[in-house]
């Protein structure tokens, strides 16, 4: 069987050729580009790939839709794949993805998010460092504690349930809005999208881990931080699109939402002058969340090797997808 792995990520490469070269039976074709994929996948059986622009989602899937197509297999490494998704999947090809492979650093980035907006972390670096000022009343009457908190987690799939288990050990009270809520020990409350005002209104600090779909872009927007606790934080390690950002950066000013902490921008990379970088408590890290962790690679690596072993053996996939 041959697999064509489109490696544009540096992130789990060697350890995924590793995985898939050591299979018998398996001629892995590895390639860098969007018109090298393009190239191999005539003849080949299933294409490897992290998720990518909607532009090279609609050449990849042309080319899965043209007469003639052997590829019968898809797998994300990534955990987004919303591009593609839209597109609506190729006919007759299982698609399937990464399943929670990064969430435990991911989970991990956003309670670092939480913990230095709470702790001042900024402050510490821009003011108490730059000024060599060992005076505490620069930091504590600002100061925040996650313990006795409410955390609304805005999605709970692989992401939101590690975090949720993260958080828990913080003594916070756990929220959950999900498109289908599912009860969950480490949970308080698990809330369907339609509540989504409504456990706003508890929030201390709300983390957005849910996928970016139509249904969820601006999910967060005007509305939703005026339903906010006034001063709440606001966490997003999901997709940038998912929050109205413009709509954030002037409730950051107006003091109705007290910080962010965003891993995701819309756009990305987000531009030197977007008024974002001049809000008020605002922390942004350059969309790498999920890097770190050698068990992620791990995970990555093991993940796509065992749905290949599956179908090679005529066995249901993990983690699929598609219809």
């Amino acid at each position: 069987m041959r697999i064509v792995y489109w490696a544009r990520l540096q992130l789990a490469r060697q350890e995924i050729i590793a995985a898939l070269a050591a299979l018998p039976g398996v001629e892995l074709q590895v390639t860098a580009s969007l018109a090298e994929t393009l190239a191999a996948l005539p003849g080949a059986q299933a294409l490897v790939l992290v998720h990518g622009p909607q532009e090279e989602a609609q050449q990849v899937f042309a080319a899965l839709r043209a007469p003639g197509n052997t590829v019968r297999w898809m797998h994300f490494i990534s955990a987004g794949r919303e591009g593609y998704e839209e597109l609506g999947w190729p006919p007759g090809i299982v698609v399937s993805y990464a399943g929670g492979g990064v969430a435990p650093a991911v989970a991990e980035h956003a309670m670092a998010l939480m913990l230095a907006l709470c702790r001042r972390v900024p402050d510490m670096v821009q003011v108490v460092m730059a000024r060599r000022a060992w005076d505490r009343t620069l930091l504590a009457p600002k100061a925040r504690s996650l313990e006795g908190a409410t955390l609304v987690i805005v999605g709970h799939g692989h992401i939101g349930r590690e975090l949720a288990r993260r958080s828990r050990s913080f003594d916070m009270r756990i929220v959950t809005v999900a498109r289908t809520p599912r009860p969950d020990p480490l949970v308080d409350e698990a809330l369907p999208l339609a509540s989504l005002h409504a456990a706003l209104a508890q929030a201390d600090v709300v983390a957005v881990t849910i996928a970016l779909t139509p249904e969820t872009t601006h999910l967060l927007g005007e509305a939703e931080f005026a339903a906010c606790k006034k001063g709440a934080l606001v966490i997003n390690v999901a997709r940038g699109p998912i929050i109205d950002q413009p709509a954030l950066v002037r409730a950051l000013h107006a003091g109705q939402i007290g910080g962010a902490g965003l891993d995701v921008s819309d756009p990305e990379p987000l531009p030197a002058d977007d008024p974002l970088w001049n809000a008020p408590n605002v922390l942004v890290s350059p969309h790498f969340a999920g890097s770190g962790s050698p068990r992620s690679v791990q995970r990555l690596a093991q993940g796509v090797a065992d749905n290949l072993r599956r179908l090679l053996a005529g066995q249901p996939l993990e983690h699929v997808v598609s219809p």
